[in-house]
């Protein structure tokens, strides 16, 4: 019968143990902190969601009660009543779809759709196509993109045609009359650079950083036509940009103008 060995028993070192119990106090703290952070941010998200989407449920209400109340319905009236009813309809259908974009776009990988694609003639369709866009034209239109810019990245177009018109309805908002906004690119040797740069209001320090959360929209920045937005934009871009593979962040000075600057990873 073979003799069984014994090996000894290691000393357990109070400090070493301490050490490893205090780090993992710490993780567990951190990611407590962090999951408390996330509830919170999805708390309030959802009460602005809900906020959002009583305002026009109660004008097209106020709307339907008041046409119901009246004996002869003058044409002015009606097509008063009617374009408000419009105006409130699109608003909820674009929160609807933007919130069921921000909910799937990490989760379902089938709303991408990659190709390889010149950048160059993307953004020079994009610029053309705001040119002949009515709601622009208060404002001056730029496109700063050397003649030798050219540059090939997998994106889905259509994702990224949403980034610039977001942050295009973004710099109008932001802006008034006679105001800039400018299109512009380069790029390195990892990288194109995307700028979208308006001559605005602009956004005060401390609210960059935040800017682009799911529940936080800068009050200050608030101006008459930003109740057509659902205040959801940017967090679809940072999210579109991100599943690109690139980064997104903003500079601004207030009453001068804020620069929104995202990458693009270059093919290969």
């Amino acid at each position: 019968m073979r003799k069984k060995t014994s090996f000894p028993k290691p000393e357990l070192n109070t400090e070493d143990l301490s050490l490893a119990l205090y780090n993992v106090t710490q993780k567990l703290e951190r990611a407590n902190a962090l999951l408390e952070k996330t509830q919170q941010e999805k708390n309030l998200l959802f009460a602005n969601i809900s906020h959002d989407l009583r305002s026009p449920i109660t004008a097209l209400r106020n709307s339907i009660e008041y046409l119901l109340s009246l004996e002869n319905v003058e044409k002015a009236e009606l097509d008063a009543s009617l374009h408000l009813m419009e105006q409130r309809s699109i608003y909820l259908e674009n929160l609807i779809d933007d919130v069921f974009l921000l909910s799937s776009i990490n989760v379902n990988e089938n709303m991408f759709h990659y190709e390889t694609l010149n950048l160059t003639f993307l953004l020079e369709d994009f610029y053309f196509t705001q040119l002949e866009d009515g709601k622009y034209e208060q404002r001056n239109l730029l496109l700063d993109v050397a003649e030798d810019f050219e540059c090939m990245v997998s994106v889905d177009s259509k994702m990224l045609l949403r980034v610039l018109d977001n942050l295009f309805t973004n710099a109008l908002k932001y802006s008034h009359e006679g105001s800039s906004i400018t299109l512009s690119a380069y790029k390195d040797t990892h990288s194109a650079h995307v700028l979208v740069k308006d001559t605005g209001i602009g956004i005060e320090t401390e609210h960059l950083s935040k800017i682009f959360d799911t529940s936080y929209m800068v009050e200050s920045a608030r101006t008459p036509s930003s109740s057509t937005g659902t205040g959801l934009g940017l967090s679809i871009v940072k999210a579109i940009v991100e599943h690109f593979g690139g980064s997104i962040w903003c500079e601004s000075v207030v009453s001068k103008g804020s620069t929104f600057h995202f990458t693009i990873p270059l093919k290969k």
